[in-house]
């Protein structure tokens, strides 16, 4: 297993933000429009849900990253456990959403945002942000960890500005009828949404990074799930209460705060708030996708160059390099947004199951090392897991009859990941096996 860093490594500060960075972020800015216009006022309760899922996979998750902490843990954990094909698919699917969904969604809104302030192209804005975080993390995991929290204040200062100011323009009028498209239209929306809940669980990719992380990855988790719930709920209580579902329906969150935010404010909710929930995502995004790549590499699965490092600053350059170009190549293609949210929680949803099972067979291999971790008993956590892989198969399932096409060309990737997975296991190197998490 990789020992973390006891001295310089990611504090519990640098993981919280980190994770609130992945949570609130592109995602809640861009998708709370298109959730709205699925189920209208019954989006709280749609975040809600959606919220209650990711935690029911976030705590086995947890268990996972404290009992062993390693780099690519999405990855390592159900490779090492569950089954390496599967692992390589699921690491596969999430690249694929992660490249052309998450990025670029995160990179459009940006430009979105920045041009109901300047006229300016959402595109080019777009390009820019990309390009500084790349910039940014090749200069290493500590001065990106850094940026992180500094943005995670300004964020913080406005989303709570919105809800302030935002809370006594509600108009119950807006929320009713409440949920008008019934469950079903709740659960999709909750689809939607789900990645917006789920980044929490990537802090386990770089747990051989953070200091002390048996402990320091459930803290986190129990600071940062918490504060981003209700957070959520009360941001998309004032989106629809203020404006009302028609006017929300497809929008961003600019239009309700162009309602009731003085001028000052919005420029500070667009700066602050959404730039800076996007820059977060963004960021840890390009913190840390090359750890799959790195793993991967190490697995044998990749090439070895993609997880060669720069020898002034220790960073992946090549690994980047390639997150950077495929997420620029996405960011000029025509897809949507609303196509490049579902493209995004397909990746989050199916990245689940095997990362579940591999908590479960933890829990029946090594149930010392794993009860330590939490303080739950181990029953729990494996109930949590249990339930969270047929609930995550409904929520793909649910993405796909949203987004039939995307959703079709996702699977055509899983399959070409396969059959690259077939031939380079038959022509390449042996995987390197960690020990510590055999069974």
């Amino acid at each position: 297993m990789q020992q973390p860093h006891t001295d310089d490594g990611i504090s519990l500060l640098h993981a919280v933000t980190i994770e609130v960075g992945l949570i609130v972020g592109g995602a809640l800015f861009s998708l709370t429009g298109i959730a709205v216009g699925i189920t209208g006022p019954g989006v709280v309760v749609a975040f809600v849900l959606a919220f209650g899922i990711a935690i029911l996979g976030l705590l086995p998750t947890a268990m996972l990253g404290a009992a062993f902490p390693t780099t690519g843990g999405n990855y390592r954990y159900p490779a090492a456990l569950v089954s390496r094909p599967l692992a390589f698919l699921a690491a596969w699917g999430l690249g694929i959403s992660m490249f052309s969904g998450g990025l670029p969604l995160y990179a459009l809104t940006a430009g979105q945002y920045v041009e109901s302030l300047l006229p300016v192209s959402p595109t080019l804005v777009g390009l820019a942000v990309l390009t500084l975080f790349f910039a940014v993390n090749l200069l290493g995991l500590r001065p990106a960890a850094t940026a992180q929290v500094l943005m995670f204040v300004g964020l913080v200062a406005a989303l709570g500005s919105f809800i302030v100011f935002g809370a006594p323009a509600v108009r119950t009028a807006n929320l009713t009828p409440a949920f008008p498209n019934g469950a079903v239209g709740v659960a999709t929306a909750a689809g939607v949404l789900y990645f917006v809940c789920l980044g929490a669980n990537f802090v386990v990719d770089i747990g051989g990074e953070i200091r002390d992380a048996t402990v320091t990855i459930p803290r986190s988790f129990a600071v940062s799930v918490p504060l981003v719930l209700v957070i959520y709920a009360s941001i998309g209580l004032v989106a629809v209460g203020t404006v009302g579902p028609e006017a929300m329906a497809g929008a961003t969150l600019a239009v309700p705060a162009a309602q009731f935010l003085p001028a000052a404010l919005q420029s500070l909710f667009v700066v602050g708030g959404a730039l800076f929930a996007i820059a977060t995502s963004v960021n840890a995004v390009f913190m840390i996708t090359p750890k799959y790549l790195e793993v991967l590499a190490a697995d044998g699965l990749m090439p070895r160059s993609l997880a060669a490092t720069n020898d002034r600053f220790d960073t992946p350059h090549w690994g980047l390099a390639v997150v950077y170009v495929c997420s620029v190549a996405a960011l000029v293609s025509p897809l949507p947004i609303a196509e490049l949210g579902s493209l995004l929680g397909f990746g989050g949803a199916f990245l689940l199951v095997p990362v579940m099972l591999a908590a479960l067979a933890a829990i029946r291999t090594r149930p010392g090392e794993v009860a330590a971790a939490l303080p739950l008993p181990n029953r729990a956590v494996a109930g949590m897991a249990a339930l969270a892989i047929p609930l995550n198969c409904l929520l793909l399932v649910l993405l796909a009859s949203q987004s039939p096409t995307v959703f079709a060309a996702w699977v055509g990737s899983l399959a070409v990941g396969g059959s690259y997975y077939l031939l380079r296991t038959r022509t390449g190197e042996q995987p390197v096996t960690d020990p510590t998490l055999e069974p």
